[in-house]
């Protein structure tokens, strides 16, 4: 067992986030240690239970899914201070096309 700073896995053409926390099919969470096994794979742990080979989680339980990330204070920020409107440009209506706007809404309501 030898340490690497891995930070990404190629395996059947899926490229695996190590630095994230990874979610199988049953909801398990699996963790990089940090060690390899002596061919180069990276050892993951889901809680106390002993390390696996990478390739040897993803045969036994499934494909993995990286966990999702937790809302920072700079994303909440994002989401309420950047409106959407404001970074589309508007162009006004026309004259003509304001007056058949308002000749819709006219003959709506009288009907």
């Amino acid at each position: 067992m030898t340490t690497h700073l891995l930070t990404t896995w190629l395996l059947d053409g899926v490229l695996i986030d190590l630095t994230r926390t990874q979610l199988d099919v049953y909801g398990g969470r699996w963790d990089f240690t940090g060690a390899t096994t002596p061919e180069g794979e990276p050892l993951m742990q889901s809680g106390e239970d002993k390390p696996l080979a990478l390739p040897e989680v993803y045969a036994v339980y499934g494909p993995l899914i990286p966990a999702a990330r937790p809302v920072t204070h700079a994303d909440r920020l994002a989401a309420i201070t950047v409106c959407p409107a404001e970074t589309e440009t508007k162009t006004a209506p026309s004259p003509s096309t304001f007056a058949a706007i308002l000749g819709r809404l006219r003959r709506r309501a009288t009907a």
